[in-house]
């Protein structure tokens, strides 16, 4: 949509004719991924790299603002007439004009299980702003290691499609841990590209086919340089509390992670009351987190991811005794803007919902 266009939509005066509506609900009688703010996509393909995953290209509208590599985004789609929202690293190169993402079944993830069963060509997502700061700065490491574990591959493939798009792969090792070939994703790109570039060399551990779990033993023998290398390290929360403290007892040098879950959340479990200010509802706080506590009473709060990452669920606390969930960290706070999710009740707490 053309800025001066834009413009003229936003206007007070035109928000008033379109009123009890609003012009987003006009636009969208044009094509529904048109927005006057809201970033929005269409998915323009869908491939199925595994049984339990599906990889989308999305092609946002205007108002997407881009990404740094190794970013995440939340992805939103209308379930029963409800938006639900989750967190997905995106895959795609910066330089690239669509969006890429790769979403795995997960349990009884609402979001993520329809996509993986009805995504379509067509489809409407909403968008998020980029989040995260799993991003490597604009100067290439000489020597680089990316290793990842399931589903953490694909902040790491982002970071390595990047230094590619940008000719600047010169000595990368990739060690990549999954449970077979046929649970990969990205497994024929990875070969693809290691193939075709000297600089990058990729390990794949298949763990169902006596690969074994990541040990000392395991990394010297394939990353035996790795004091001299840069690392980025992604998985489920098991590998990660295995992996890093082995990655650090060999290298000072920086090491990135992203985790998908909260590390070592604490059980959800408050104390106290809570004061649900804008609403004039009192809950005990001992059930769970702070946005536990705000469902159970019956609200409705913003959330994407559940887990700490996205910050959908922000919200601004005006008083109160507060316990991370990560770090079990008790602080009193006043006037400030805590995520829900990890954040549970240590005393009486006031929140402004």
């Amino acid at each position: 949509m053309k800025p001066v266009v834009k413009k003229l939509l936003g206007s007070p005066l035109v928000g008033a004719l379109a009123s009890p509506l609003s012009v987003d609900d006009y636009l969208a009688l044009i094509d529904r991924r048109l927005s006057l703010r809201e970033p929005r996509g269409r998915v323009s393909a869908v491939a199925r790299q595994t049984p339990d995953s599906v990889t989308l290209t999305i092609e946002p509208n205007d108002n997407w603002t881009g990404h740094r590599p190794g970013q995440h985004l939340l992805l939103g789609v209308d379930l029963d007439g409800v938006r639900h929202s989750r967190c997905f690293s995106i895959v795609s190169a910066p330089g690239d004009p669509l969006i890429e993402v790769t979403v795995k079944r997960n349990g009884d993830g609402r979001v993520s299980n329809f996509l993986v069963d009805h995504a379509e060509r067509g489809q409407l997502i909403y968008l998020s702003p980029a989040e995260g700061d799993f991003c490597p700065g604009p100067s290439v490491p000489e020597r680089a290691l990316l290793i990842s574990a399931g589903s953490g591959i694909t902040p790491v493939m982002g970071v390595l499609r990047d230094w590619l798009a940008r000719d600047r792969v010169q000595d990368v090792v990739f060690v990549h841990y999954a449970r077979s070939r046929t649970d990969m994703i990205y497994a024929a790109e990875l070969a693809a590209l290691d193939a075709r570039h000297p600089g990058l060399r990729v390990e794949t551990v298949y763990t169902a086919g006596g690969g074994g779990r990541i040990d000392a033993a395991a990394l010297d023998g394939r990353v035996p340089d790795l004091a001299e290398r840069e690392t980025w390290l992604c998985g489920p929360a098991g590998f990660m509390d295995a992996a890093e403290p082995l990655i650090r007892a060999r290298s000072n040098r920086p090491l990135h992670r992203e985790q998908f879950a909260a590390t070592r959340r604490e059980a959800a479990h408050g104390e106290g009351a809570v004061q649900f200010v804008k609403s004039d509802i009192a809950a005990s706080g001992e059930n769970g987190s702070l946005l536990e506590v705000a469902e159970g009473a019956g609200l409705k709060p913003a959330y994407g991811c559940r887990m700490g990452i996205c910050h959908a669920c922000k919200c601004r606390v005006s008083e109160g005794t507060v316990r991370d969930l990560r770090t079990n960290r008790v602080r009193d706070v006043r006037d400030t803007d805590l995520q829900l999710c990890i954040h549970a009740a240590a005393g009486d707490v006031a929140v402004e919902l």
